[in-house]
């Protein structure tokens, strides 16, 4: 009867708990007047509302608001059309609207048009949702009431509404419970409990096929990735990223770090928004700095600038409120709109001279190595006065210790900011790579992401350069599905045979910066890094003696005496052998490995143990 008591009183509990609202302890003045978003709203007819603009952006609509008030802005305009541009794993159409006075509907036309292209997309991680009703705002500003409709004189316009569709599906109450509203929101993952924003690179979910197909095709010059973000309390309602260091190109860095930052900057502050980079404050000797975050290509804006593309990574906060945060969305895609379109020649001919000057690197050996990754610099910053609020620790009888609290308190930090990169991993750009026909899996991923490749007409053995691999490792758990390898390369020239089909891909096209950050094994987000090429470092063929040739796993009796001839075959190699024995008493007592060490060395291992079948071409002679 207890029991039965106790289960009915949980149950009861959880029938009757309403879900946290959690709120920030400070809201921009302005926000309250959310004046941008009000002025949209009176000038938008009735059937063209959204369910966010209807609730003062308390409630956020199912997909089939999105997909339905799109059609409504195609029957109103003719210069929107609804694309279908692909299906999630659940089976939901994926949709995409392009905004064209010319009607130019496809990326040929487009092209055409010598317009800036501008691609924005909302809902990547589904319950982050504020990006989704400002967008068709903006659009309905621009084709139906006509209050920025000067944009289209001067760029196209390629959103995706909702990316992940099937999370955004997925509602619930609890979802966010770091979130202040909407009420009922989706989840981050995908339908596959996969992260979209962590998939540029490896491109696992059909989602990602066809986003990389839409924007492969269309090769928009500014891509905006819609987000809400987590954490401290702060001032600020909204922060971004963006690649302005020596992980984009130039001079489309310099276009991103002297034009539009200045200026997004500058714009937001006279709205009334609080505006700073993403990142955070750490403790330094006592005193508090600000240290932004390196990101690396499997997230959108860092996808985008490998391949020579500015990306606005928004990120409003999830303690302002819901309309607070639709607001910062609008304003900040509004004055994005609004640069671009005073001079969108500067972006188109700053992205244009960034590809040449990458393809220029290629086969050129003085030319300088490429940035792969880095680290935020400790060494360079520069002022900047932190908007914080205050916070101050409460006696928690939960968790039995003390517990921050923040108050509503200004706290303005003069302090400085780390927002520069030390480069850790860069690699020369050699003329071309070639793909063994064998690895046919590597090409495929590479034609998903648009790169350009040829086939072999004839086998080919020449000296390459290539590399050999030392402290394999498997990364502990998994991450989006993958067991991820860290390794050291080192490059070596060795004399290897491709058979003919195989797949060169050369490096003087616009792509090039984004094939080094596929193909170099030591990039973070690299094939061999997420594990897609597992077979060269953990198969029967991949090393120690064992590729079908009589090698250790034939039984010490065979390969012992095998070892011994080598050893007295090759006097200096036992004088190597036994200075490892001296210095390494782990592998002094390890039988197997010692072994394994002779047949390294040996006729008797396979040459492509431990070797990357990807070749660095610098010469094409073939």
């Amino acid at each position: 009867m207890l029991r039965f008591s106790a289960l009915f009183a949980l149950a009861a509990i959880a029938a009757a708990q309403d879900p946290i609202a959690p709120h920030s302890a400070f809201e921009p003045p302005a926000a309250k007047a959310a004046a941008s978003l009000a002025a949209s709203t009176k000038d938008s007819p009735s059937d063209l509302l959204t369910t966010g603009e209807k609730t003062d952006f308390n409630e956020t609509a199912p997909y089939a608001e999105t997909v339905e008030i799109s059609h409504r802005l195609e029957r109103a305009s003719r210069f929107v059309k609804v694309l279908e541009i692909g299906a999630t794993p659940e089976g939901r159409t994926m949709i995409a609207l392009v905004v064209s006075k010319d009607r130019a509907f496809t990326p040929d036309a487009a092209a055409k048009t010598n317009k800036a292209v501008i691609m924005i997309q909302s809902g990547i991680h589904a319950g982050e949702i504020e990006g989704k009703d400002p967008v068709l705002m903006l659009v309905r500003d621009m084709t139906v009431s006509k209050r920025f409709a000067g944009w289209l004189d001067h760029a196209i316009f390629v959103i995706i509404p909702v990316f992940n569709i099937d999370g955004h599906e997925n509602i619930s109450l609890y979802h966010r419970p770091s979130q202040n509203g909407p009420r009922s929101t989706g989840t981050r993952s995908n339908a596959q409990r996969l992260n979209l924003n962590r998939d540029y690179m490896k491109a696992d979910t059909p989602e990602m096929h066809a986003w990389l197909k839409v924007f492969n095709t269309w090769n928009p010059d500014f891509l905006i990735d819609n987000h809400v973000t987590d954490g401290s309390d702060m001032q600020y309602d909204v922060t971004w990223d963006m690649a302005r260091n020596q992980d984009i190109a130039e001079p489309a860095g310099a276009w991103v770090r002297d034009r539009y930052v200045p200026e997004l900057d500058k714009r937001m502050a006279a709205d009334g928004h609080l505006v700073a980079p993403y990142g955070a404050l750490r403790s330094v000797n006592g005193k508090r700095e600000f240290f932004m975050e390196v990101f690396t290509p499997r997230y959108s804006h860092l996808y985008s600038a490998v391949q020579n593309r500015p990306c606005l990574l928004v990120e409003s906060h999830s303690l302002k409120t819901a309309k607070t945060r639709a607001w910062a969305h609008y304003d900040i895609m509004k004055h994005t709109f609004d640069i671009i379109a005073a001079d969108p020649e500067g972006l188109r001919r700053a992205v244009r001279e960034a590809d040449k000057q990458m393809m220029a690197r290629a086969g050129d050996r003085s030319a300088p190595a490429v940035y792969l990754a880095g680290k935020v610099s400790t060494e360079k910053s520069h002022p900047l006065v932190y908007h914080a609020l205050k916070n101050a620790p409460f006696q928690s009888e939960v968790t039995g210790s003390m517990v921050t609290r923040y108050t509503g308190e200004l706290d303005d930090i003069t302090t400085v900011i780390h927002d520069q990169i030390d480069t850790t991993v860069e690699a020369q750009m050699p003329l071309g790579y070639l793909i063994p026909r064998a690895f046919s899996s590597v090409a495929d991923l590479l034609w998903l992401h648009g790169v350009e490749m040829e086939r072999t007409a004839k086998p080919i053995e020449e000296v390459f350069e290539t590399y050999r691999f030392a402290n394999v490792a498997a990364g502990r758990g998994g991450t989006e599905g993958h067991v991820m390898l860290t390794m050291e390369p080192r490059l070596v020239k060795e004399k290897i045979a491709m058979p003919a089909g195989s797949f060169y891909v050369p490096m003087k096209q616009r792509r090039s910066r984004l094939i080094l950050a596929l193909l170099e094994p030591a990039a973070p987000d690299s094939m061999a890094a997420w594990g897609l090429m597992n077979a060269v470092f953990f198969s029967e063929g991949a090393g120690g003696g064992r590729g079908g040739r009589g090698g250790l796993d034939a039984g010490e009796y065979l390969s012992e005496p095998i070892a011994r001839r080598v050893m007295a075959d090759f006097p200096e190699l036992r004088k190597e052998f036994e200075a490892q024995l001296a210095a390494d008493p782990k592998f002094a007592a390890d039988s197997r490995a010692r072994l394994a060490w002779w047949f390294a060395k040996s006729k008797y291992e396979p040459e492509e143990n431990g070797r990357y079948p990807i070749v660095r071409v610098w010469e094409k002679n073939w």
